[in-house]
C-alpha cells in the first residue's frame, strides 16, 4: 500500500475480532488463494479501507446540511451528474 506519508511504517496490532463463520471461512480460501497469512488478509482490507481518506482535500470544507428539501436533494445530484 502507498501512503502519502513517505515516512509511515507498519505497526504490529493484536486485535480481537469477531466475525461470522461464513466470513472466516471467505477470508481464510482467500488468504490461501494468495499464500498469505489470514493477519496479512486483514491487514490489506483494513489499510484498503481507509488508504483514500489521506488523499481527501480538507474535509473541515464539506458542509453536511441537518436537512435539505428532495429539490435541494436533486438538484445536488444533477449537478454532479454535469460536472
Amino acid at each position: 500500500m502507498k501512503s502519502a506519508n513517505p515516512e509511515n511504517e507498519y505497526i504490529p496490532l493484536d486485535l480481537r475480532i469477531s466475525v461470522r463463520r461464513d466470513t472466516l471461512r471467505l477470508i481464510s480460501e482467500m488468504a490461501e488463494d494468495m499464500g498469505i497469512s489470514i493477519n496479512e488478509v486483514f491487514s490489506f482490507l483494513a489499510e484498503d479501507s481507509v488508504v483514500d481518506l489521506e488523499l481527501l482535500e480538507d474535509l473541515n470544507k464539506i458542509e453536511i446540511p441537518n436537512k435539505c428539501s428532495i429539490d435541494d436533494l436533486k438538484n445536488a445530484i444533477l449537478k454532479k451528474k454535469l460536472c
